[in-house]
């Protein structure tokens, strides 16, 4: 197995494991899922992001194994918060069905996309043989992170990071969004629990089908966007949002499970030692959050993201 060098020691346990020291392994991995799990919960959905990445950049796991378990460990956290959920008439079911449906299609493809830069060969660049999936992966997680990290940074700067204390949501929704709810393309449902009269089925279907790809190709933090487009594209009031986003996650996470398993893309071992740990870390983060609850911390988020980018640029160029 890949060594790397003695200045990544949590990825060294990783190589080691097969030389007779599983426990230095399952150590770093309880204290990876600690500090993730703390970090999602302080800095909300964008914090899901680092999971798969840093898997694969500080333990040499491949990326289809690290989004695969990420999902797995999703779908478990997802049904313990829909347990601990105690408000269900705040859940659009009818709304959460519909999207049900773009999002298996969705994550299905994701899944399908992800096997495919699995399966793709090498090529080769000044005489040196590179794959395909850790370069790709590598690119869009950066990017994903290098955006996610800026907003943080200039609502911090800006003191418009209020509503960060919630979750990664912009204070006012988009210029777009009134203009896509008056959208009217046939057929049209209504979703009285949301209060909305009628809105195209086929937004729901899009909406549900873009968060399962990304769910399906990037793993859990993929669906970080499903509450921002329920809220600020669909027009579901946030307690209804938050409601419906945890029915649709158990849904989404369940099925990108089944799917990644057929592929052979789950670890149980890691998706349980993450599960435990991260949801340790994210009561932690949580309860930090309140207590800190200021603009200007939302910056910390930005150098972990921006360090998460530079561990990835070194493990591609290694």
């Amino acid at each position: 197995m890949e060594r790397f060098p003695t200045f990544f020691p949590i990825a060294d346990y990783w190589a080691r494991l097969q030389g007779g020291e599983p426990q230095l392994l399952i150590w770093a991995l309880l204290v990876f899922g600690l500090v993730v799990g703390i970090l999602t919960g302080f800095f909300g959905g964008g914090g899901r992001f680092l999971m798969a990445p840093l898997l694969n950049s500080l333990f040499n796991v491949p990326y289809n194994v690290a989004v695969g378990s990420d999902v797995c460990q999703m779908a478990g956290t997802s049904t313990l918060n829909i347990l601990r959920f105690k408000r269900l008439n705040s859940i659009d079911f009818k709304l959460g069905a519909w999207m049900l449906v773009g999002t298996v299609f969705g994550v299905e493809s994701g899944a399908q996309l992800l096997e495919g830069l699995k399966k793709a060969g090498p090529f080769f660049l000044f005489g040196k043989a590179i794959s395909v999936m850790p370069i790709i992966l590598g690119i869009i997680y950066g990017a994903i992170l290098v955006w996610i990290g800026s907003v943080l940074y200039r609502e911090a700067r800006t003191g418009a990071g209020d509503m960060a204390c919630e979750g990664f949501m912009t204070a006012s929704p988009p210029a777009m969004t009134s203009k896509l709810q008056q959208l009217h393309i046939p057929p049209m449902i209504s979703l009285p629990v949301s209060g909305i009269e009628a809105i195209s089925i086929w937004m729901i279907l899009g909406i549900g089908f873009i968060t399962g790809l990304l769910v399906g190709f990037l793993g859990g933090g993929g669906g970080f966007i499903r509450m921002p487009a329920l809220v600020y594209v669909i027009g579901c009031p946030m307690v209804v949002a938050i409601g419906t986003d945890l029915f649709e996650s158990v849904f989404s996470m369940g099925y990108g499970t089944y799917s990644h398993s057929l592929k052979g893309n789950i670890d149980l071992v890691l998706v349980v030692l993450i599960l435990i740990s991260s949801a340790v870390g994210n009561q932690i983060g949580s309860l930090l959050a309140r207590r800190f609850c200021h603009p200007r911390v939302r910056q910390v988020f930005a150098y972990v993201a921006l360090l998460t980018v530079l561990l990835i640029l070194f493990k591609l160029f290694l």
